[in-house]
């Protein structure tokens, strides 16, 4: 056994082994893990481990390391950018890669001012002032637009006469989310701010995927809630300047494809995507269209703390995470249905790994192409104890572009469904701010949702709640029937 079989061997007992800043071993996990034993064969391996992370960290990448780009007229996209840029350009007036969000707030507000914090932040973030233009050779570069360029104005609807004002503007936010974006022109997200009565509002955030992601949401709202506080007090109005901007990111990105971190990346995925890849085959009474449509449908339910806790336990028990057993659960759900032992499903990570990029606004999320080969024999625990040890390989070279990966697999492209996998698995910690489910009197009641687009054949997502897991299916309407 080598120090990297070692290492992986620990980290099957969610124990991490890392060098700290003067380069000595820091070890971390939880107290039953680190038996007198385990701590004993750590002693004995230390030399040899501090030598093998000293020569992965002269290959890794730090923060510090992404430089600000020089000056230009335009710059490359990143991996994730031009993917989704392709997808669209093959899908025009698609709102499939739309992010949305809306906020309630209390109290009294200032339009006016909330519009002046608005202007500020799309000051501070160049990403929301960037548009994507073909140049001569057909090469698709993002551009930055002066900020005195982008015209992004607060629509404030005041619905304090209305006395469907709530409904008014779920209306209002509807036929927005479908208005699709033009990226050669921008601006390429939109804000509406509406009044329900004196003290109640509605913030609305509708952005397109390629310079967003569902951090950015985040920190969009926070910045903007910061500015109209400065604003609202008469204080300075200005935040620290970010060391870092999207495009300084895209154009690193692109040069690290080339190096040696990298280059373990790319044969860790290869490996593990190798051969022919499954063909997921769920049962349907629809014939798949051609070419795939994103017109879907959503449903919405929740599981039981009593249920939710036990699932917890069992994963726990077998040094895993929540995740892990969701998605053990999922593949053993699917085995199921098709007799399929080669199963793969997709997963989103932040893919914010430097810490410089907490801040920023921009399409950081990467995903992560979870394949996992078992027997029809095996008993849930193995299969559990098999997707743990999927999901902490992929975790270790999760910085590696799934965009990319695409291109490196040269899989061919088949139009009636996404590449490589076509189940999109996602686990919120907190639940999204925009759903809920109020109105469901029981667990595993389902609620509709209604109409949605979607990019795949299913998204199923989790949301940890003080009530159990909150659970949302968007299911694409060409390929299944809400009762199949």
């Amino acid at each position: 056994m080598d120090q990297n079989q070692f290492l992986t061997s620990l980290r099957k007992l969610n124990i991490i082994v890392r060098l700290d800043d003067d380069g000595n071993l820091d070890v971390e996990g939880a107290r039953n893990a680190l038996t007198p034993e385990i701590l004993e064969q750590i002693k004995e391996w230390k030399n040899g481990l501090v030598s093998y992370l000293k020569s992965i960290k002269e290959h890794t990448v730090t923060s510090k390391d992404i430089p600000v780009a020089p000056v230009q007229d335009s710059y490359p996209l990143s991996s994730s950018q031009m993917r989704l840029w392709l997808l669209q350009a093959a899908n025009k007036g698609s709102v499939a890669y739309h992010i949305s969000n809306t906020l309630p707030f209390t109290g009294e507000l200032d339009p006016s001012k909330y519009g002046q914090a608005i202007k500020a932040v799309v000051a501070r973030h160049e990403i929301l002032r960037t548009v994507f233009r073909e140049e001569s050779g057909g090469v698709v570069r993002q551009v930055v637009l002066p900020a005195d360029a982008v015209n992004v104005k607060l629509a404030y609807v005041d619905l304090r006469g209305d006395k469907q004002g709530r409904k008014t503007a779920e209306r209002m936010i509807e036929e927005d989310s479908r208005r699709p974006f033009d990226l050669s022109t921008g601006p390429l997200f939109r804000i509406m701010l509406f009044r329900l009565d004196e003290a109640q509002h509605l913030f609305y955030y509708n952005m397109h995927h390629i310079i967003s992601d569902g951090w950015s949401m985040n920190v969009l709202s926070r910045d903007v809630l910061h500015f109209y506080e400065l604003y609202t007090n008469g204080g300075d109005a200005t935040m620290p300047l970010l060391p870092l901007q999207y495009k300084d990111y895209a154009v690193w990105e692109q040069e690290q494809l080339a190096t040696a971190a990298y280059s373990r990346h790319h044969a860790y995925w290869l490996e593990q995507l190798s051969g022919e890849l499954p063909v997921r085959s769920l049962p349907s009474d629809k014939i798949r269209p051609a070419v795939m449509k994103q017109d879907g449908y959503g449903l919405s339910t929740f599981l039981g703390r009593e249920l939710t806790d036990k699932l917890l336990k069992l994963c726990q028990d077998r040094q895993g995470t929540l995740f892990i057993g969701l998605s053990a659960l999922l593949k053993a759900l699917f085995y199921r249905y098709t007799g399929q032992e080669d199963i793969i499903i997709g997963s989103p990570v932040a893919g914010r790994d430097h810490a410089d990029l907490e801040d920023q606004i921009g399409f950081y999320v990467n995903t992560l192409a979870l394949r996992t080969q078992f027997s029809g024999a095996d008993s849930f625990i193995e299969l559990l104890d098999r997707e743990r040890d999927v999901l902490l390989g992929a975790y270790e070279h999760q910085s590696y572009p799934f965009d990319r990966l695409v291109e490196d697999l040269d899989v061919r492209r088949d139009m009636s469904r996404s590449a490589i996998f076509d189940v999109m698995l996602v686990l919120q910690n907190q639940q999204a701010q925009d759903r809920n489910t109020t109105g469901i009197s029981q667990p595993e009641e389902i609620r509709e949702e209604g109409p949605c687009a979607v990019k795949f054949d299913l998204l199923i997502e989790f949301n940890e709640a003080a009530e159990g897991l909150q659970l949302f299916v968007q299911y694409n309407t060409g390929v299944y029937d809400k009762g199949h």
